[in-house]
Parts: structure tokens; C-alpha cells; sequence
């Protein structure tokens, strides 16, 4: 959820109470007032019922007012005391009972006590609180409008600068070899968190470098004292005077330093696929890169007395490099022909967008998830260096392709989509 929702949410939240309690409140203050502007009338009433007393000779003949609800009356008792209350009194108009306040006074003039009683209509509760709820409902209606509006332009014109480096962010990728600068903005909170993140990327860039430069500098320099190494054992195996025990010792020597070539090779390899350097595409025949690649393991297909089945549905072109084309098929290929046993079966199918490889064998003893990362290898092949499948795995990221395992009817399938 994005922040700007959210603050909109919490000011409602907010706000809701707010605005209950706030209608409660003026609910009894607007009826409070009322109940004074009333009173005030009755009162000012009451003065000029008073008036007309003394200055009429038979005040009670006096007309008080039309609906008779206000009326004078002789008492006997002499009162002084005043009243205010609320009553119901029915309505012929209306025909039912309308809410009053009823004022009742006393007079004492000319040896005669007179009680006065003024009533007046007051507004109905239910109407005072139809009319304050629909009054909240459209201030919570524009408060609501209003909040939209104004946190869609904070959107576009406050937030506008962390959209900003948030976009940056998300189009960063380290493997361009190109630095990410953050601009500085009139905001401070955002101008800090861009130079914090200034500091940061450009920590990242330079180790990202240091790096990179490092395995490829390492990896090349390994190559030419491995390349002395493996001259020096090929002239020692060919020595006459070795003994049989010796012979074993430096072959045993010659299948490290092949295995630890191979690796180098590899982790050469997957340097370069990492860092762009393959980047001449052209359009490219899968079928005919499927097929020189096969060639290439026909003697240890039949080696192990394998059966392969080639399903080719379609002539498939795609724009990729050829040289990793070569690696990511015989990655697949060969990665299969290992973990098949001996007598077993493989079967490569290609249809419209998909490549798929599917051979027979034991389940995994690791977990399908580590399957591509470096150096995680199955029990089952200790000749493996557990770079293949990384490898492909770059490969197949670097062309935004997709690729997925799955193991059943005892046959492990992988499937690459292009």
C-alpha cells in the first residue's frame, strides 16, 4: 500500500471520531442555545403579558394567544417562584405531539395573584438530529474529496522527489558498469536520504568493481602457471624412470589440476557472462545448435549405452550469442548425460518457444531450489565441478529467459522457455 493511501486512511480514522464526538457535542450546544433563545422569547412574553395586566381593567378576557396554549389565570395562593419545563402538547395540524417549553410565572396586582403560562414550540430532536447527521455526512463527504485532492497533489508536487530516487533505484542495475547519482532537493529530509544513498551506492559501485577486477585478474593470471603445471606433469608422465606407485601419484596430480582448470575456466566464464561481455546477438537456429552440440558427446552417449530421442516441433530462431547458446545446450546436455545411469534414456524436445531436456535417474538428494547455485552438486556425481548449472542459470537471466526443474515418473526435466 502505497503512503500516500495510507495517510489518507489514518486521517479518516482519525478524523471519524473526531467528528463523532464533535456532532455530540454540537448537538447539545445547538440545543442548549436553542433552549436559551426560547426562554429569552418567553421571557420577553412573559414582560408584555405583564404589561397588559396593569394596564388592562379585566386581563383575563385578554387574548394571550391564538393556539390557547398560553393563559392567565387568578389564583389563590400568592407564588413567586418561576418555572421552566418540556413538555408534549398534540397538534391538530400535525396530529401528533410537538415538544414545548413551557414558562409559568406568578403576579401579584391589586390584591389578586395571577399565574401566568407562556408555551412555545421548540424544534423536534429528531429533526435537529436529521439535519446535523446530514450536515457530518457531507462535511465527511468533502472532507474525504478533499483529502484525495489534497494528498494527490502532495503526491505530485512534495513526494515528487522520493518518487524520483525510488525510480532511480528500481532502474539500477550494477552490471551496467554505470554509476547511480541522486540529485539534491530543496526537501531536507529527502536531500539526506539521497546523499545517504549517494554514499552508499557509490561504496557499492567501487567494491563492485574492485571486484571485478580482481577475478579477472586472478583468473587470467591462474591460467599460465596452471598451463606451466600441466606441461611439466605431461613431460614427467612420459619419464621412464617413474615407478608404478610414482605414476599413480602424478596422475592422481594431473586429474586435480584438470579439474582445477576446468574451474577456473568456469568461474571465468560466468565473470563474463555477469559482466555484459558477450553481447554480440544475431539470429541463431536452435535445431542446428541442439544438433552440434549432440555431436560433440557421441562417444560418451554410447559410452554409457544411452538412449537419446530427439522431438524436434519446430524450426526455432532466436537472437542470442552463439558462443553462449553452445554453453547454455551443452550445459543442459551434458549435465544430463552425467546423471543419467548407465542404459538409460534422454529425451530433448523443442517446440514453438520452448526447450525442454528430460532424462532418467534417482531422485535429487539435495533440495531443487539449490540446484543452481555455484558449487551445490548431488552426491551422485563427484566429478562435477557445480558450475553447469549456474552457469545456465546466468544465461538464461541475462536473456530474461525463463527455466524450471521438475522431478517425476523417475525423470528429471528441465525446460527453458525463450
Amino acid at each position: 500500500m502505497k503512503i500516500i493511501t495510507k495517510t489518507i486512511i489514518y486521517y479518516i480514522l482519525i478524523s471519524l471520531p473526531l467528528l463523532f464526538i464533535s456532532g455530540v457535542f454540537s448537538y447539545f450546544i445547538i440545543k442548549s442555545e436553542l433552549t436559551d433563545n426560547v426562554n429569552e422569547t418567553l421571557m420577553r412574553e412573559k414582560i408584555n403579558i405583564v404589561n397588559d395586566i396593569k394596564s388592562s381593567k379585566d386581563p383575563i378576557k385578554n387574548q394571550v394567544s391564538s393556539d390557547g396554549l398560553s393563559t392567565i389565570e387568578i389564583v389563590k395562593s400568592k407564588q413567586n417562584k418561576s418555572k421552566y419545563y418540556d413538555t408534549q402538547i398534540y397538534d391538530s395540524w400535525e396530529h401528533e405531539k410537538v415538544g414545548h417549553r413551557v414558562f409559568v410565572s406568578y403576579l401579584s396586582f391589586k390584591n389578586k395573584s395571577y399565574k401566568i403560562t407562556i408555551s412555545k414550540a421548540t424544534v423536534k430532536e429528531h429533526e435537529l438530529m436529521e439535519s446535523l447527521f446530514s450536515a457530518f455526512v457531507v462535511i465527511i463527504i468533502f472532507l474525504t474529496i478533499g483529502f484525495l485532492l489534497a494528498n494527490w497533489l502532495i503526491s505530485r508536487t512534495l513526494w515528487k522527489p522520493f518518487y524520483k530516487t525510488l525510480d532511480n533505484l528500481n532502474q539500477f542495475d550494477i552490471q551496467t558498469s554505470q554509476k547511480l547519482t541522486f540529485e539534491s532537493v530543496n526537501t531536507k529530509e529527502f536531500d539526506q536520504l539521497n546523499d545517504s544513498l549517494n554514499k552508499m551506492t557509490d561504496k557499492i559501485y567501487s567494491d563492485f568493481i574492485k571486484q571485478k577486477e580482481f577475478n579477472e585478474n586472478a583468473s587470467h593470471e591462474m591460467q599460465t602457471p596452471l598451463a606451466v603445471i600441466k606441461a611439466n606433469i605431461s613431460l614427467l608422465m612420459q619419464s621412464e624412470n617413474l615407478k608404478e606407485d610414482e605414476m599413480n601419484q602424478v596422475q592422481v596430480i594431473e586429474n586435480s589440476l584438470k579439474k582445477l582448470s576446468a574451474l577456473n575456466k568456469g568461474l571465468i566464464l560466468l565473470t563474463k557472462i555477469e559482466n555484459n561481455q558477450f553481447q554480440e546477438n544475431h539470429k541463431l537456429n536452435v535445431n542446428e545448435s541442439i544438433a552440434r552440440v549432440i555431436s560433440n558427446f557421441n562417444d560418451s552417449i554410447s559410452m554409457k549405452n544411452l538412449k537419446l530421442i530427439t522431438n524436434f516441433n519446430s524450426d526455432l530462431t532466436i537472437e542470442m550469442n552463439s558462443i553462449l547458446a553452445d554453453v547454455l545446450f551443452t550445459n543442459l546436455i551434458q549435465n544430463s548425460i552425467r546423471h543419467t545411469n548407465n542404459g538409460g534414456e534422454i529425451l530433448i524436445c523443442l517446440n514453438e518457444k520452448t526447450f525442454s531436456i528430460s532424462n532418467t535417474g534417482d531422485e535429487l538428494k539435495i533440495d531443487k531450489k539449490d540446484l543452481f547455485i555455484r558449487f551445490k552438486k548431488n552426491d551422485a556425481s563427484k566429478d562435477s565441478l557445480g558450475l553447469g548449472l549456474s552457469i545456465v542459470k546466468s544465461i538464461v537471466d541475462s536473456y530474461s529467459f525463463e527455466i524450471s526443474y521438475y522431478f517425476t515418473d523417475k525423470k528429471h526435466t528441465f525446460t527453458v522457455v525463450f
